[in-house]
């Protein structure tokens, strides 16, 4: 079994989601969504197999099931890290070219 780290980033990707949930459909909505976000990713601790290979190079990927977002995720050893979460609409990873 592994264990399921948030970066101080995912938590913050976390709070904006549920923020904009709050102010455009409620509390009931808002609750929800981080019921949903944080359940799919605790699966990972048991089957973190249920990931896709990452764009960025080193990570992983995890479809929030219904919902538009995926969580970015690096594995070690003991730990799978979640490193942000982000929209599907989001160009992820950002383009480096200018």
């Amino acid at each position: 079994m592994f264990k399921v780290l948030w970066s101080e980033q995912a938590e913050i990707d976390l709070e904006n989601i549920l923020l904009y949930y709050l102010e455009q459909a409620g509390m009931r909505v808002a609750e929800a969504v981080y019921t949903r976000i944080r359940t799919q990713v605790a699966i990972l601790e048991t089957f973190p197999e249920r990931t896709r290979s990452g764009r960025a190079t080193g990570t992983r990927e995890q479809v929030i099931g219904r919902l538009p977002y995926i969580a970015i995720v690096k594995v070690t050893d003991e730990a799978l890290i979640i490193l942000n979460i982000i929209h599907t609409a989001k160009k992820y990873p950002a383009d480096t070219k200018s």
